[in-house]
């Protein structure tokens, strides 16, 4: 009886595992190609940061740049699985007729050919554990590989573990990472980048929890550079994790208003700085917008490839001038200070960044339909200047218009 009740319950599952797939929905499942683009894309502004920082030798940032663009044009040729071509209800009854089916062969197969008096075998031998890296990141796993050899030979060798510490972390295995780190940290303490990766790797390790050692790591970047975006970033989502939303989204806008305007984490800090909002119901609509207008404010301004000056991000007394105001009032105001950037772009076109963050500022309000029209108006004025276009096309595409 009990090898019946075990051989009913392996029936069981391989039924289920059968027909689960034909009954669950997925339309809304975003396919294999997008999510391996979207991490190729984290790995490529990773890459940015840390050669940014200085924690990766501008040499080996090309390379690394290089291999991440390769894997993604292939990542990008890549084609989804094609739609199922049964509907939800066919699918449902195709599920309770494989069902039975499963059950029926399985008895009538274990009926003729079962032996149940036999013995049982002697258990397989145990193989050893799989290596974690996937096909991808064989690359880096050779890396790896490599790394761990030399530093056995050489290991007060900083820049070696800060590798082995960033390899490790891209096949995630975060913990490897924080120990590599954390000797890079030992034997370079004053190397930037090196504390707030470190300090990521603690992150991870914890499950996406901002430990007290991870973020003293954060604070030790932060002294040792002020302006370290990711120390700043997860010393924000300490005060978040630690239910003080308002000093995150206040720590999160200073760095989103002290950050280039293409820097590759600004659209996401974005999407981290609303949804924060939304969840503790603080309204930051005003903030997003006037951040997301370039309202002049107190940093300098910095120069475009078009040589057209950007106009300079919000200071925080403007910031608060805008909130202090009636919901009219600055609903009125974000739109003045809309239609004065375009009016600004309609005199000096040349400007891909001035167009993005035109673009950006009708999302934010919530005009989608003038966001399109200044991406055509965008494309059409910068005809001359392809490469300016194409920003302005794949910044636009990002901010969903």
């Amino acid at each position: 009886m009990l090898l019946w009740a075990i051989l009913t319950i392996v029936a069981v599952i391989v039924a289920a595992a059968l027909t689960v797939p034909l009954v669950r929905r997925w339309d809304a499942r975003p396919g294999p190609r997008d999510a391996n683009l979207a991490m190729l894309r984290d790995s490529l502004a990773d890459v940015d940061v840390q050669a940014a920082s200085g924690a990766v030798a501008p040499s080996e940032a090309e390379a690394l740049r290089t291999e991440i663009k390769r894997r993604m044009l292939g990542a990008s040729r890549a084609v989804d699985a094609a739609p199922r071509p049964l509907g939800q209800a066919a699918l449902g009854r195709l599920a309770i007729v494989l069902t039975a089916l499963v059950g029926v062969a399985a008895t009538a197969l274990y009926a003729t050919l079962g032996r149940p008096d036999l013995a049982s075998p002697p258990p397989p031998a145990v193989a050893a554990p799989a290596d974690p890296a996937t096909p991808g990141n064989a690359e880096v796993a050779s890396m790896v590989g490599k790394l761990e050899a030399r530093l056995k030979t050489q290991p007060n060798d900083a820049q070696g573990w800060q590798m082995l510490g960033w390899s490790n972390f891209q096949l995630s295995r975060y913990r490897e990472a924080s120990v590599a780190y954390a000797r890079a940290v030992a034997l370079a303490p004053q190397t930037p980048g090196n504390a707030s990766a470190y300090g990521e790797a603690l992150v991870q390790a914890a499950g996406g929890i901002v430990t007290p050692d991870a973020r003293a790591q954060f604070a030790a970047a932060n002294r040792l550079d002020a302006g370290d975006p990711r120390a700043r970033y997860f010393l924000g989502l300490a005060k978040q994790q630690a239910n003080d939303p308002k000093g995150a989204l206040d720590d999160w806008f200073k760095l989103l208003s002290e950050s280039p305007a293409d820097a590759p984490y600004t659209e996401q800090l974005r999407r981290i700085i609303a949804d924060t909002a939304s969840s503790a119901k603080i309204d930051v609509t005003a903030r997003l917008a006037v951040a997301a207008s370039g309202r002049p404010g107190s940093t300098p301004p910095a120069a475009t490839s078009a040589g057209v000056t950007a106009p300079p991000n919000p200071s925080a007394d403007q910031v608060a001038a805008v909130q202090a105001m009636a919901p009219v009032d600055q609903q009125a105001m974000i739109r003045s200070m809309v239609d004065r950037l375009a009016g600004k772009l309609k005199a000096n076109p040349a400007d891909p960044d001035g167009w993005i963050r035109l673009i950006r500022a009708r999302m934010v309000i919530g005009d989608r339909a003038a966001a399109g029209a200044a991406r055509d108006d965008a494309v059409k004025a910068l005809g001359g200047d392809a490469a300016g276009a194409a920003k302005v096309r794949a910044a636009a595409t990002e901010l969903g218009v």
